[in-house]
């Protein structure tokens, strides 16, 4: 029975060179893409107050808009991280989503996830049985004093 449950799964398995960088590593990238975009908003400022100074043309204008749209970029890129669909992980027992494009084929995976549910309670059911069974048979002899542990006293 445990190996239908086994050949019913069709995850594949990942290797230690397809998974994903862990979260401290991905964090530490993100944060040092996002240090990069405002250390160069701060040049954008500092071109931005050059240019008026030395010039005072209308250019100066250029560098405070780009100073002024790059956090928002900023911030998108490093909520958006490093993963690809392909780099994500589902762990056992994680709800995984279907492809509607062949309903004969969910079908069959739901049959198989039923029966294999069924299987599992079915054991489960016995087991109980089996322990309700035995504490029958022998009873609960946690409570009874028997001649030996009258001794000891």
């Amino acid at each position: 029975m445990k190996s239908q449950r086994t050949k019913s799964r069709t995850t594949a398995m990942q290797s230690i060179t397809t998974l994903p960088d862990s979260p401290e590593l991905d964090r530490a990238h993100r944060l040092s893409k996002y240090v990069w975009q405002m250390a160069f908003r701060v040049v954008c400022f500092v071109g931005a107050v050059l240019i008026w100074s030395a010039w005072h043309t209308w250019l100066a204008v250029i560098p405070i808009v780009a100073a002024a749209v790059i956090p928002w970029v900023a911030v998108i890129l490093a909520n958006a991280g490093s993963q690809a669909e392909s780099d994500i992980v589902t762990p056992a027992g994680a709800i995984e989503l279907y492809d509607a494009v062949d309903p004969r084929l969910r079908e069959q995976q739901e049959d198989a996830r039923a029966e294999a549910y069924r299987a599992e309670q079915e054991r489960l059911r016995e087991q109980a049985q089996h322990a309700q069974e035995e504490w029958q048979r022998n009873g609960d002899r946690s409570r009874v004093w028997t001649a030996r542990s009258k001794a000891r006293r």
